[in-house]
Protein backbone atom coordinates (compact mmCIF):
# COMPACT_ATOMS: atom_id res chain seq x y z
CA UNK A 1 0.00 0.00 0.00
CA UNK A 2 3.25 2.62 0.53
CA UNK A 3 4.51 2.34 -3.05
CA UNK A 4 0.73 2.46 -4.19
CA UNK A 5 -0.12 5.85 -2.38
CA UNK A 6 3.47 7.24 -3.04
CA UNK A 7 2.90 7.01 -6.78
CA UNK A 8 -0.81 8.54 -7.07
CA UNK A 9 0.93 10.80 -4.84
CA UNK A 10 3.39 11.18 -7.54
CA UNK A 11 1.10 11.47 -10.47
CA UNK A 12 -1.05 13.98 -8.32
CA UNK A 13 2.06 16.24 -7.79
CA UNK A 14 3.07 15.72 -11.84
CA UNK A 15 -0.60 16.92 -12.73
CA UNK A 16 0.01 20.12 -14.89
CA UNK A 17 -3.50 21.06 -16.36
CA UNK A 18 -6.15 20.62 -13.24
CA UNK A 19 -8.67 23.29 -12.81
CA UNK A 20 -8.66 23.73 -9.41
CA UNK A 21 -11.42 27.11 -9.44
CA UNK A 22 -12.67 29.05 -12.19
CA UNK A 23 -14.43 32.60 -12.09
CA UNK A 24 -17.68 32.89 -14.24
CA UNK A 25 -16.63 34.13 -17.65
CA UNK A 26 -12.85 33.25 -17.33
CA UNK A 27 -11.60 33.97 -21.08
CA UNK A 28 -8.86 31.49 -20.70
CA UNK A 29 -8.37 28.98 -23.57
CA UNK A 30 -5.73 27.67 -22.97
CA UNK A 31 -3.19 27.49 -19.94
CA UNK A 32 -0.60 24.77 -19.25
CA UNK A 33 1.58 24.73 -16.29
CA UNK A 34 5.37 22.65 -15.44
CA UNK A 35 7.78 22.79 -13.02
CA UNK A 36 10.76 21.34 -13.95
CA UNK A 37 13.50 20.82 -11.35
CA UNK A 38 16.65 18.83 -12.13
CA UNK A 39 17.56 17.34 -8.79
CA UNK A 40 20.94 16.43 -9.63
CA UNK A 41 21.63 19.64 -10.53
CA UNK A 42 24.62 22.07 -7.76
CA UNK A 43 21.59 24.67 -7.13
CA UNK A 44 18.77 22.44 -7.32
CA UNK A 45 16.70 25.40 -8.38
CA UNK A 46 12.88 24.87 -10.13
CA UNK A 47 11.84 26.69 -13.20
CA UNK A 48 7.84 27.50 -13.27
CA UNK A 49 6.75 27.94 -16.58
CA UNK A 50 2.67 29.10 -17.24
CA UNK A 51 2.01 28.77 -20.85
CA UNK A 52 -1.59 30.78 -21.45
CA UNK A 53 -3.41 31.82 -24.08
CA UNK A 54 -6.46 34.58 -23.13
CA UNK A 55 -9.01 36.95 -25.38
CA UNK A 56 -8.52 39.14 -23.28
CA UNK A 57 -5.34 38.99 -21.64
CA UNK A 58 -3.74 38.05 -18.74
CA UNK A 59 -2.86 41.05 -15.87
CA UNK A 60 -1.19 38.68 -12.99
CA UNK A 61 -0.25 35.52 -12.32
CA UNK A 62 0.49 34.28 -9.12
CA UNK A 63 2.52 30.71 -7.54
CA UNK A 64 1.80 29.42 -3.99
CA UNK A 65 3.71 26.76 -3.16
CA UNK A 66 1.89 24.07 -0.06
CA UNK A 67 3.83 21.01 1.60
CA UNK A 68 2.45 18.01 0.98
CA UNK A 69 -1.31 18.91 0.92
CA UNK A 70 -3.51 21.07 -1.21
CA UNK A 71 -5.16 21.95 1.77
CA UNK A 72 -2.20 23.40 3.76
CA UNK A 73 -1.23 27.28 4.16
CA UNK A 74 1.28 28.36 1.44
CA UNK A 75 4.96 28.39 3.04
CA UNK A 76 6.04 30.35 -0.76
CA UNK A 77 4.36 32.79 -2.91
CA UNK A 78 6.03 33.75 -6.50
CA UNK A 79 5.10 36.20 -8.69
CA UNK A 80 5.59 34.96 -12.20
CA UNK A 81 7.23 37.45 -14.95
CA UNK A 82 6.33 37.04 -18.71
CA UNK A 83 8.81 35.80 -19.95
CA UNK A 84 8.00 35.58 -23.93
CA UNK A 85 4.61 35.86 -26.58
CA UNK A 86 2.25 38.99 -25.19
CA UNK A 87 -0.61 38.98 -23.06
CA UNK A 88 -3.05 37.15 -24.78
CA UNK A 89 -0.74 34.08 -25.84
CA UNK A 90 2.70 34.05 -23.96
CA UNK A 91 4.70 32.49 -21.15
CA UNK A 92 5.06 33.55 -17.94
CA UNK A 93 8.35 32.44 -15.52
CA UNK A 94 9.48 32.40 -12.29
CA UNK A 95 12.24 30.23 -10.27
CA UNK A 96 12.24 29.00 -7.16
CA UNK A 97 15.03 27.35 -4.47
CA UNK A 98 13.58 24.49 -2.24
CA UNK A 99 14.84 24.25 0.95
CA UNK A 100 15.08 19.85 1.30
CA UNK A 101 16.43 20.31 4.85
CA UNK A 102 13.27 21.59 6.25
CA UNK A 103 10.59 20.20 3.54
CA UNK A 104 11.36 17.40 2.13
CA UNK A 105 9.59 15.33 -0.18
CA UNK A 106 6.69 16.66 -2.03
CA UNK A 107 4.93 20.22 -2.42
CA UNK A 108 2.12 21.32 -4.63
CA UNK A 109 2.40 24.37 -6.82
CA UNK A 110 -0.68 26.40 -6.99
CA UNK A 111 -0.70 29.17 -10.41
CA UNK A 112 -3.43 31.51 -9.99
CA UNK A 113 -4.09 33.18 -13.77
CA UNK A 114 -5.74 36.94 -13.40
CA UNK A 115 -7.35 38.41 -16.51
CA UNK A 116 -8.60 41.50 -17.84
CA UNK A 117 -12.02 40.63 -17.82
CA UNK A 118 -11.44 39.75 -13.41
CA UNK A 119 -11.73 36.30 -13.88
CA UNK A 120 -9.36 33.88 -12.34
CA UNK A 121 -8.45 30.41 -13.74
CA UNK A 122 -6.19 28.35 -11.31
CA UNK A 123 -3.50 25.47 -12.79
CA UNK A 124 -2.08 22.91 -10.77
CA UNK A 125 1.52 20.96 -10.78
CA UNK A 126 3.73 18.99 -8.01
CA UNK A 127 7.23 19.60 -6.88
CA UNK A 128 9.14 16.44 -5.11
CA UNK A 129 12.56 17.71 -3.54
CA UNK A 130 14.16 14.31 -2.51
CA UNK A 131 17.77 13.06 -3.38
CA UNK A 132 18.58 10.64 -6.19
CA UNK A 133 18.80 6.99 -4.69
CA UNK A 134 20.11 4.04 -6.02
CA UNK A 135 20.48 -0.09 -4.57
CA UNK A 136 24.04 -1.27 -5.66
CA UNK A 137 25.54 -4.50 -5.66
CA UNK A 138 22.42 -6.72 -5.33
CA UNK A 139 22.83 -10.31 -5.37
CA UNK A 140 20.73 -12.94 -4.02
CA UNK A 141 22.35 -16.42 -2.85
CA UNK A 142 21.22 -18.47 -4.44
CA UNK A 143 20.78 -17.73 -7.09
CA UNK A 144 18.36 -20.17 -8.31
CA UNK A 145 15.78 -21.22 -6.45
CA UNK A 146 12.56 -23.39 -6.77
CA UNK A 147 9.76 -25.05 -4.85
CA UNK A 148 11.77 -27.19 -3.12
CA UNK A 149 14.47 -24.75 -2.47
CA UNK A 150 12.84 -21.40 -2.26
CA UNK A 151 14.65 -19.25 0.34
CA UNK A 152 17.25 -16.61 -0.75
CA UNK A 153 19.12 -13.76 0.98
CA UNK A 154 19.14 -10.51 -0.62
CA UNK A 155 21.86 -8.47 -0.18
CA UNK A 156 22.75 -5.05 -1.24
CA UNK A 157 23.87 -0.99 -0.46
CA UNK A 158 21.45 2.43 -0.87
CA UNK A 159 23.03 5.20 -1.81
CA UNK A 160 22.26 8.66 -2.59
CA UNK A 161 23.34 11.57 -4.20
CA UNK A 162 23.09 15.79 -3.81
CA UNK A 163 24.45 16.28 -7.08
CA UNK A 164 25.93 15.05 -9.85
CA UNK A 165 29.22 16.50 -9.11
CA UNK A 166 29.67 14.87 -5.42
CA UNK A 167 30.07 11.19 -4.86
CA UNK A 168 27.53 8.82 -4.32
CA UNK A 169 26.34 8.62 0.11
CA UNK A 170 25.39 5.45 1.89
CA UNK A 171 21.60 6.62 2.95
CA UNK A 172 22.10 4.91 6.67
CA UNK A 173 18.80 3.62 8.60
CA UNK A 174 16.43 4.10 5.28
CA UNK A 175 13.86 1.21 5.20
CA UNK A 176 13.98 -1.36 2.28
CA UNK A 177 12.04 -4.43 1.42
CA UNK A 178 11.43 -6.87 -0.67
CA UNK A 179 7.83 -8.91 -0.70
CA UNK A 180 7.57 -9.27 2.99
CA UNK A 181 10.45 -8.59 3.95
CA UNK A 182 11.63 -5.51 5.54
CA UNK A 183 15.13 -4.33 6.65
CA UNK A 184 16.82 -0.99 8.11
CA UNK A 185 20.12 -0.17 6.15
CA UNK A 186 23.24 -0.08 8.18
CA UNK A 187 25.80 3.12 8.40
CA UNK A 188 27.22 1.95 5.03
CA UNK A 189 24.16 1.82 3.35
CA UNK A 190 23.75 -2.30 3.32
CA UNK A 191 21.01 -4.55 4.07
CA UNK A 192 20.38 -8.09 3.96
CA UNK A 193 16.57 -9.68 2.96
CA UNK A 194 15.48 -12.85 3.30
CA UNK A 195 13.09 -13.58 1.07
CA UNK A 196 10.92 -16.83 -0.77
CA UNK A 197 11.47 -16.86 -4.74
CA UNK A 198 12.42 -13.58 -6.50
CA UNK A 199 10.93 -10.42 -5.98
CA UNK A 200 12.03 -6.78 -6.59
CA UNK A 201 13.89 -4.25 -3.81
CA UNK A 202 12.15 -1.53 -2.75
CA UNK A 203 13.41 1.47 -1.33
CA UNK A 204 9.93 4.09 -0.78
CA UNK A 205 10.41 7.63 -0.25
CA UNK A 206 11.22 8.60 2.90
CA UNK A 207 12.70 11.84 4.40
CA UNK A 208 14.98 13.33 1.86
CA UNK A 209 15.80 10.27 -0.33
CA UNK A 210 13.69 9.51 -3.39
CA UNK A 211 12.17 6.50 -4.10
CA UNK A 212 14.08 3.93 -5.94
CA UNK A 213 13.52 0.00 -6.59
CA UNK A 214 15.24 -2.74 -8.56
CA UNK A 215 14.79 -6.33 -9.39
CA UNK A 216 16.25 -8.56 -7.75
CA UNK A 217 18.98 -11.20 -9.62
CA UNK A 218 17.42 -14.39 -8.67
CA UNK A 219 16.27 -16.90 -11.38
CA UNK A 220 12.94 -19.17 -10.57
CA UNK A 221 12.71 -22.71 -11.98
CA UNK A 222 9.09 -23.55 -12.07
CA UNK A 223 7.60 -26.44 -11.55
CA UNK A 224 4.90 -28.29 -13.69
CA UNK A 225 1.83 -29.23 -11.64
CA UNK A 226 -0.57 -32.37 -12.67
CA UNK A 227 -4.52 -31.29 -11.80
CA UNK A 228 -6.84 -34.33 -11.11
CA UNK A 229 -10.63 -33.95 -10.00
CA UNK A 230 -13.61 -35.78 -10.33
CA UNK A 231 -17.49 -34.53 -10.12
CA UNK A 232 -19.95 -36.39 -8.40
CA UNK A 233 -22.69 -37.27 -9.64
CA UNK A 234 -20.88 -38.02 -12.84
CA UNK A 235 -22.96 -37.42 -15.93
CA UNK A 236 -26.59 -36.55 -14.59
CA UNK A 237 -27.61 -34.46 -11.81
CA UNK A 238 -31.55 -33.37 -10.59
CA UNK A 239 -32.50 -29.92 -10.81
CA UNK A 240 -31.23 -28.40 -7.34
CA UNK A 241 -29.07 -31.19 -6.89
CA UNK A 242 -25.82 -31.04 -5.57
CA UNK A 243 -22.71 -30.84 -7.26
CA UNK A 244 -19.29 -31.97 -5.77
CA UNK A 245 -16.10 -31.59 -7.09
CA UNK A 246 -13.23 -33.46 -5.56
CA UNK A 247 -9.26 -33.57 -7.14
CA UNK A 248 -5.88 -32.84 -5.91
CA UNK A 249 -2.72 -30.75 -7.39
CA UNK A 250 1.10 -32.16 -7.59
CA UNK A 251 3.90 -30.69 -8.45
CA UNK A 252 6.39 -32.37 -10.47
CA UNK A 253 9.18 -32.17 -8.30
CA UNK A 254 13.16 -33.71 -8.85
CA UNK A 255 11.77 -36.89 -6.61
CA UNK A 256 8.34 -37.58 -8.57
CA UNK A 257 4.97 -35.46 -7.40
CA UNK A 258 4.61 -33.78 -4.70
CA UNK A 259 0.83 -32.55 -3.15
CA UNK A 260 1.03 -28.79 -3.41
CA UNK A 261 -0.95 -27.20 -0.45
CA UNK A 262 -2.66 -24.11 -0.17
CA UNK A 263 -2.93 -23.78 -3.57
CA UNK A 264 -6.26 -21.62 -4.35
CA UNK A 265 -8.20 -23.95 -7.11
CA UNK A 266 -10.80 -21.77 -9.69
CA UNK A 267 -13.99 -23.87 -10.31
CA UNK A 268 -16.26 -22.50 -12.89
CA UNK A 269 -19.39 -23.93 -14.29
CA UNK A 270 -21.23 -23.10 -17.50
CA UNK A 271 -24.17 -20.35 -17.27
CA UNK A 272 -27.48 -22.28 -16.64
CA UNK A 273 -25.68 -25.31 -15.44
CA UNK A 274 -25.46 -24.00 -12.14
CA UNK A 275 -27.85 -22.00 -9.71
CA UNK A 276 -24.40 -20.59 -7.81
CA UNK A 277 -20.70 -20.63 -8.82
CA UNK A 278 -18.96 -22.88 -6.59
CA UNK A 279 -16.71 -20.88 -3.94
CA UNK A 280 -13.47 -21.40 -4.92
CA UNK A 281 -11.58 -23.60 -2.37
CA UNK A 282 -7.87 -24.05 -1.04
CA UNK A 283 -5.61 -27.43 -1.30
CA UNK A 284 -4.94 -28.89 1.82
CA UNK A 285 -1.77 -30.51 3.22
CA UNK A 286 -2.38 -33.57 1.07
CA UNK A 287 -3.13 -31.50 -2.00
CA UNK A 288 -6.93 -32.35 -2.12
CA UNK A 289 -9.37 -30.07 -3.34
CA UNK A 290 -12.92 -30.02 -2.45
CA UNK A 291 -15.62 -27.91 -3.77
CA UNK A 292 -19.77 -28.09 -4.47
CA UNK A 293 -22.65 -25.95 -6.36
CA UNK A 294 -26.01 -26.47 -6.60
CA UNK A 295 -26.91 -26.78 -10.15
CA UNK A 296 -29.61 -25.04 -11.90
CA UNK A 297 -33.60 -26.19 -12.90
CA UNK A 298 -33.46 -26.18 -16.41
CA UNK A 299 -34.03 -29.11 -17.66
CA UNK A 300 -31.33 -30.35 -20.64
CA UNK A 301 -28.55 -27.64 -19.84
CA UNK A 302 -25.24 -29.39 -20.31
CA UNK A 303 -21.56 -28.48 -20.09
CA UNK A 304 -17.95 -29.16 -18.50
CA UNK A 305 -16.79 -27.58 -15.51
CA UNK A 306 -13.70 -26.33 -15.42
CA UNK A 307 -11.15 -26.57 -12.78
CA UNK A 308 -8.20 -24.26 -12.85
CA UNK A 309 -4.75 -24.35 -10.57
CA UNK A 310 -3.53 -21.07 -11.42
CA UNK A 311 0.38 -21.50 -10.00
CA UNK A 312 2.09 -19.25 -8.64
CA UNK A 313 5.72 -18.16 -8.87
CA UNK A 314 7.45 -21.39 -8.66
CA UNK A 315 4.55 -23.73 -10.44
CA UNK A 316 3.23 -23.61 -13.78
CA UNK A 317 -0.53 -23.52 -13.88
CA UNK A 318 -2.96 -25.71 -15.47
CA UNK A 319 -6.41 -26.36 -16.77
CA UNK A 320 -8.94 -29.57 -16.98
CA UNK A 321 -12.49 -29.92 -16.97
CA UNK A 322 -14.63 -32.93 -16.11
CA UNK A 323 -17.71 -33.64 -17.08
CA UNK A 324 -19.65 -33.05 -18.83
CA UNK A 325 -22.52 -33.06 -16.56
CA UNK A 326 -26.23 -32.88 -17.32
CA UNK A 327 -29.82 -31.66 -15.55
CA UNK A 328 -31.62 -34.37 -16.10
CA UNK A 329 -34.91 -35.54 -14.02
CA UNK A 330 -33.53 -38.14 -11.12
CA UNK A 331 -34.74 -41.60 -10.96
CA UNK A 332 -34.13 -44.58 -8.94
CA UNK A 333 -34.99 -47.78 -7.76
CA UNK A 334 -36.61 -48.65 -4.57
CA UNK A 335 -37.77 -52.32 -3.21
CA UNK A 336 -36.25 -54.48 -5.36
CA UNK A 337 -36.12 -57.87 -4.61
CA UNK A 338 -35.67 -61.63 -6.34
CA UNK A 339 -35.56 -64.99 -6.15
CA UNK A 340 -36.28 -66.65 -3.28
CA UNK A 341 -32.36 -66.41 -2.49
CA UNK A 342 -31.92 -69.96 -2.88
CA UNK A 343 -34.15 -70.62 -6.28
CA UNK A 344 -35.30 -73.83 -7.54
CA UNK A 345 -33.73 -75.10 -10.81
CA UNK A 346 -36.47 -74.77 -13.41
CA UNK A 347 -38.72 -72.39 -11.91
CA UNK A 348 -39.69 -68.95 -13.04
CA UNK A 349 -37.79 -66.23 -10.82
CA UNK A 350 -40.15 -63.41 -9.16
CA UNK A 351 -38.64 -60.24 -8.92
CA UNK A 352 -40.19 -56.82 -8.13
CA UNK A 353 -39.22 -52.77 -7.22
CA UNK A 354 -40.01 -50.03 -7.95
CA UNK A 355 -39.04 -46.86 -10.58
CA UNK A 356 -39.48 -43.07 -9.15
CA UNK A 357 -38.60 -40.20 -11.08
CA UNK A 358 -38.11 -36.53 -9.88
CA UNK A 359 -40.20 -34.41 -10.97
CA UNK A 360 -42.92 -36.55 -11.96
CA UNK A 361 -42.57 -36.35 -15.90
CA UNK A 362 -46.45 -37.07 -15.74
CA UNK A 363 -48.93 -39.06 -16.26
CA UNK A 364 -48.30 -39.40 -20.31
CA UNK A 365 -44.67 -40.30 -20.04
CA UNK A 366 -43.50 -44.26 -20.93
CA UNK A 367 -40.81 -45.60 -18.77
CA UNK A 368 -39.53 -49.06 -20.25
CA UNK A 369 -38.02 -51.28 -17.20
CA UNK A 370 -35.58 -54.48 -17.63
CA UNK A 371 -35.11 -57.12 -15.76
CA UNK A 372 -31.59 -57.99 -16.70
CA UNK A 373 -29.09 -61.10 -15.51
CA UNK A 374 -25.43 -61.74 -15.63
CA UNK A 375 -23.79 -64.99 -14.75
CA UNK A 376 -20.57 -62.59 -13.10
CA UNK A 377 -22.75 -59.73 -11.93
CA UNK A 378 -20.18 -57.03 -13.84
CA UNK A 379 -20.71 -58.02 -17.67
CA UNK A 380 -22.59 -59.57 -20.30
CA UNK A 381 -26.14 -58.32 -18.92
CA UNK A 382 -29.13 -59.58 -20.78
CA UNK A 383 -32.96 -58.65 -20.63
CA UNK A 384 -35.19 -61.27 -18.71
CA UNK A 385 -38.11 -59.45 -19.35
CA UNK A 386 -39.35 -55.67 -20.51
CA UNK A 387 -42.04 -54.10 -18.95
CA UNK A 388 -43.44 -50.41 -20.02
CA UNK A 389 -44.77 -48.46 -17.08
CA UNK A 390 -47.35 -45.49 -17.28
CA UNK A 391 -44.93 -42.88 -15.87
CA UNK A 392 -43.62 -44.28 -12.87
CA UNK A 393 -44.18 -46.74 -10.74
CA UNK A 394 -44.10 -50.67 -9.56
CA UNK A 395 -42.26 -53.69 -11.53
CA UNK A 396 -43.49 -56.98 -10.93
CA UNK A 397 -42.23 -59.81 -12.84
CA UNK A 398 -44.74 -61.92 -14.49
CA UNK A 399 -43.05 -64.55 -17.23
CA UNK A 400 -43.08 -67.68 -16.43
CA UNK A 401 -39.42 -68.88 -18.01
CA UNK A 402 -37.54 -71.59 -16.09
CA UNK A 403 -34.17 -70.13 -14.30
CA UNK A 404 -31.86 -72.64 -14.87
CA UNK A 405 -28.47 -70.72 -13.54
CA UNK A 406 -27.22 -69.19 -10.93
CA UNK A 407 -26.96 -65.15 -11.37
CA UNK A 408 -26.90 -61.82 -10.46
CA UNK A 409 -30.00 -59.54 -11.40
CA UNK A 410 -30.82 -56.29 -11.52
CA UNK A 411 -34.04 -53.65 -12.79
CA UNK A 412 -32.63 -51.01 -15.83
CA UNK A 413 -34.43 -47.67 -16.60
CA UNK A 414 -32.55 -46.40 -19.44
CA UNK A 415 -33.62 -42.87 -19.43
CA UNK A 416 -34.20 -40.44 -21.90
CA UNK A 417 -32.55 -37.28 -22.93
CA UNK A 418 -34.52 -35.48 -19.75
CA UNK A 419 -34.45 -38.14 -17.41
CA UNK A 420 -31.16 -39.46 -15.50
CA UNK A 421 -31.00 -43.91 -16.33
CA UNK A 422 -31.53 -45.60 -13.40
CA UNK A 423 -30.06 -49.03 -12.35
CA UNK A 424 -30.78 -51.30 -8.82
CA UNK A 425 -28.89 -52.86 -6.26
CA UNK A 426 -27.21 -55.93 -7.68
CA UNK A 427 -28.52 -59.58 -6.34
CA UNK A 428 -27.83 -63.00 -6.27
CA UNK A 429 -29.86 -65.90 -6.42
CA UNK A 430 -28.30 -69.53 -6.34
CA UNK A 431 -29.94 -72.02 -8.65
CA UNK A 432 -30.06 -75.49 -6.88
CA UNK A 433 -31.66 -78.68 -7.87
CA UNK A 434 -34.48 -80.17 -5.84
CA UNK A 435 -34.13 -83.50 -4.70
CA UNK A 436 -36.51 -86.01 -2.74
CA UNK A 437 -36.52 -89.29 -0.69
CA UNK A 438 -38.95 -92.18 -2.14
CA UNK A 439 -39.34 -95.57 -0.96
CA UNK A 440 -38.28 -95.42 2.81
CA UNK A 441 -38.53 -98.72 5.15
CA UNK A 442 -37.49 -99.66 8.06
CA UNK A 443 -37.76 -103.09 8.21
CA UNK A 444 -38.17 -106.26 9.73
CA UNK A 445 -41.29 -105.39 11.67
CA UNK A 446 -41.43 -106.10 14.00
CA UNK A 447 -38.33 -107.03 15.29
CA UNK A 448 -36.79 -109.52 17.91
CA UNK A 449 -34.21 -107.25 20.51
CA UNK A 450 -31.05 -108.22 19.41
CA UNK A 451 -31.54 -108.73 15.50
CA UNK A 452 -30.65 -106.95 12.51
CA UNK A 453 -32.56 -103.82 11.67
CA UNK A 454 -32.30 -102.63 7.89
CA UNK A 455 -33.14 -99.13 7.15
CA UNK A 456 -33.27 -98.10 2.94
CA UNK A 457 -34.50 -96.03 0.53
CA UNK A 458 -34.04 -94.36 -2.48
CA UNK A 459 -33.21 -90.73 -3.57
CA UNK A 460 -34.17 -89.06 -6.61
CA UNK A 461 -33.00 -85.29 -8.14
CA UNK A 462 -34.78 -83.16 -10.10
CA UNK A 463 -32.91 -81.80 -13.33
CA UNK A 464 -33.40 -81.41 -17.02
CA UNK A 465 -35.12 -85.15 -16.17
CA UNK A 466 -35.86 -86.80 -13.09
CA UNK A 467 -33.30 -89.59 -12.33
CA UNK A 468 -32.05 -91.18 -9.28
CA UNK A 469 -29.05 -89.52 -7.54
CA UNK A 470 -25.52 -91.17 -7.08
CA UNK A 471 -23.20 -90.91 -4.58
CA UNK A 472 -25.15 -88.63 -2.61
CA UNK A 473 -24.45 -88.48 2.13
CA UNK A 474 -27.80 -89.95 3.24
CA UNK A 475 -27.89 -89.49 7.22
CA UNK A 476 -29.82 -91.63 8.98
CA UNK A 477 -31.56 -90.63 12.51
CA UNK A 478 -33.24 -92.57 15.58
CA UNK A 479 -35.63 -91.34 18.33
CA UNK A 480 -36.20 -93.55 21.27
CA UNK A 481 -40.49 -93.92 22.02
CA UNK A 482 -40.83 -91.56 24.58
CA UNK A 483 -37.93 -89.31 23.80
CA UNK A 484 -37.64 -86.00 21.36
CA UNK A 485 -34.28 -86.23 20.43
CA UNK A 486 -32.77 -87.53 17.39
CA UNK A 487 -30.02 -88.96 17.39
CA UNK A 488 -27.33 -89.33 14.41
CA UNK A 489 -26.96 -93.37 13.24
CA UNK A 490 -25.13 -92.96 10.19
CA UNK A 491 -24.01 -91.57 7.12
CA UNK A 492 -24.13 -93.22 3.66
CA UNK A 493 -23.86 -93.06 0.60
CA UNK A 494 -26.50 -93.58 -2.38
CA UNK A 495 -25.44 -96.03 -5.06
CA UNK A 496 -25.51 -95.30 -8.67
CA UNK A 497 -29.22 -96.25 -8.95
CA UNK A 498 -30.21 -93.95 -5.87
CA UNK A 499 -30.79 -96.36 -3.72
CA UNK A 500 -29.35 -96.59 0.01
CA UNK A 501 -28.91 -99.51 3.16
CA UNK A 502 -27.55 -99.66 6.56
CA UNK A 503 -28.13 -102.63 8.92
CA UNK A 504 -28.45 -102.21 12.63
CA UNK A 505 -28.91 -104.05 15.53
CA UNK A 506 -32.32 -103.68 17.38
CA UNK A 507 -32.44 -102.38 20.72
CA UNK A 508 -35.53 -100.71 21.85
CA UNK A 509 -38.55 -99.48 20.29
CA UNK A 510 -38.41 -96.35 18.05
CA UNK A 511 -38.50 -94.25 14.71
CA UNK A 512 -35.91 -94.20 12.22
CA UNK A 513 -35.75 -91.48 9.41
CA UNK A 514 -33.66 -90.52 6.92
CA UNK A 515 -32.66 -87.04 5.24
CA UNK A 516 -30.36 -85.55 2.53
CA UNK A 517 -29.31 -82.26 4.05
CA UNK A 518 -27.92 -80.92 0.35
CA UNK A 519 -24.58 -79.15 -1.02
CA UNK A 520 -23.71 -76.24 -2.71
CA UNK A 521 -26.04 -77.91 -6.06
CA UNK A 522 -28.95 -79.34 -4.52
CA UNK A 523 -31.13 -78.64 -1.72
CA UNK A 524 -32.02 -80.93 1.13
CA UNK A 525 -34.18 -83.63 0.44
CA UNK A 526 -37.75 -84.22 2.44
CA UNK A 527 -37.17 -86.34 5.88
CA UNK A 528 -38.97 -89.78 5.99
CA UNK A 529 -39.32 -91.58 8.75
CA UNK A 530 -40.78 -95.53 9.90
CA UNK A 531 -41.61 -96.75 13.40
CA UNK A 532 -40.19 -100.30 14.59
CA UNK A 533 -41.62 -102.08 17.13
CA UNK A 534 -38.74 -104.34 19.15
CA UNK A 535 -39.74 -106.84 21.24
Amino acid sequence: MRRTSSLLAAAALAATTLTVSTAAHADVSDAKLTVAFDRLAEDRVAKISLKVTSASGVTNVTAHLRYQSSTADPYATLQLTRTQGTDSDGVWEAEYRPDITVRPGGSVVDTVITTADGATTTRRAGLLDCYTTTIEGLTGSPSVVDADHPDTTLRGRLMFRKSRDEAAEPAAGAEVSAAAAKAATEADGSFALQIRGAATVYAYAQGPLCYTEQKAPVTVTKQATVTTATITPASSVGPFGDVRVQGKVVRQGPGGPVPVAGMEIAISAPSGLAAFQPVDPKTGADGTFSAYFQAGTLLGASGAVTVATPGDQFLDGNRITVGPLTIRRVSAFSGFDVGPAQQPYGDPIAAQGRLSIEPDPGSTAKSPVFLEYSLNGKTGWTVWEKQTLEDQGGFYSTTDRPVTADAYWRLRYPGDALTAAAVSPVKYVDVKYRTQMYNFNASPEPVKKGKAITVKGLLYRFMDKVAPGPNAPVTIYFKPSGSSKWTQMAVVKTASNGWFSKAFKASKDGTWMASYNGSANYFASNKLSDYVDVR
